[in-house]
Order: C-alpha cells, then sequence, then structure tokens
C-alpha cells in the first residue's frame, strides 16, 4: 500500500509539473508570435522639409507671435516651423511616441527653458499638453528612460489607414539675452511605435 500511495504521489506531482511547463512553453509562444508580429508593423512618416529643427543665432520672440508662425514671411529667420504627417499601414491599431532627441554641437547652447515649443494639428488647434495659456519650454517635457537625451513631445494611437498630421512651431523666448557668441539649439523630431 505504502507503494502504491507512493506511485499515486509521483505521478500527481509529475503531471502538475507538465501542466507548468506545458502552461509556460504556450505564453513563452504568444508572446513570442505577439513580439514576432510586432516587428512588421510600420508607420509611414512623411516630414514636410525634413526632421531637424535648428535654432543657431535665430532672433528671440514672443509666445504669441510664436504660436502663430505659419512658417513664411519675416519670422522665418527666427523660428522653426516642422509639418510632420504619420500614417498607419498596419491592420491593427498603433500606439505611437513623437519625441525630441538634442544634437550636441560646437557652438554655445542656449538653455533648453529658452526654447519654446508650440505643437498644433494641421488646423492649428493645439494638441492636449500644449492647449494652456503658457507655452511650454524644452524644458519642461518629460524625459525618456530609454532613451537618454530625448524628450517625449506627444503619444497618440492610430488605427488602421488612420493619419495624424501635426505642425511643430520651435523659437527662442523673448526672455532670452543674445551675446556676441553663436548660440545653437538643435533637435531631431523622431517617431516610435510604442
Amino acid at each position: 500500500m505504502k507503494k502504491t500511495n507512493e506511485n499515486h504521489v509521483l505521478k500527481t506531482v509529475s503531471i502538475v509539473f507538465l501542466s507548468l511547463l506545458a502552461l509556460f512553453l504556450i505564453i513563452a509562444i504568444v508572446l513570442t508570435i505577439k513580439n514576432y508580429n510586432k516587428r512588421f508593423y510600420k508607420l509611414d512618416i512623411d516630414y514636410e522639409n525634413n526632421s531637424v529643427v535648428d535654432l543657431t543665432n535665430k532672433l528671440p520672440m514672443s509666445d504669441e507671435i510664436g504660436k502663430n508662425y505659419n512658417g513664411v514671411g519675416v519670422e522665418k529667420g527666427i523660428a522653426e516651423y516642422k509639418k510632420i504627417t504619420i500614417t498607419n499601414k498596419n491592420k491593427a491599431k498603433v500606439n505611437y511616441e513623437i519625441y525630441l532627441t538634442k544634437i550636441h554641437k560646437e557652438e554655445k547652447d542656449i538653455r533648453s527653458n529658452y526654447i519654446k515649443l508650440y505643437l498644433t494639428d494641421e488646423k492649428n488647434n493645439p494638441i492636449k499638453g500644449f492647449d494652456k495659456k503658457q507655452v511650454i519650454s524644452y524644458y519642461d517635457l518629460l524625459s525618456l528612460n530609454d532613451k537618454p537625451g530625448s524628450k517625449l513631445l506627444y503619444s497618440g494611437s492610430l488605427a488602421n489607414d488612420e493619419s495624424d498630421t501635426f505642425i511643430l512651431r520651435s523659437w527662442v523666448a523673448d526672455t532670452y539675452l543674445l551675446s556676441n557668441e553663436e548660440e545653437s539649439f538643435e533637435f531631431n523630431i523622431d517617431i516610435r511605435m510604442k
């Protein structure tokens, strides 16, 4: 009888162990397939002109003028105007992030709290977070833990064949004191799926 009980316990332990092993393998396979499929997701990104914002030797301007800048006119030598369109070409909904990465140059850096940013949709309606009276600065943006030196500008999601168009206006704050040195602040606009 003792041997029968031992055999029964051994069979039970074996069944539990094999069940846990099978469950683990199923979870591993599902996660692998999910990550494998995610590698084939693609966003089409269209930058009008290019993705680099260069505020080297730009003259300071007020927030009112910066927020209303349309990319042409006298301000062209003062501010930056970037139009970005993101399109989801996948069959599934995709989450994405727009982030900014500072480009380090030889010239003296303008401190990031003097770099003003204003993000709108294509109809010039401010995007959530940019709809406050106070214009935010590069310094105010959230730093990304997994991308040192990068700041999160916006995160959103797109359904299949859906597009978002953004306009980013950037300028040097009118509180910035100019010097005789060449001064710069340059960053890249990057987009990734999340």
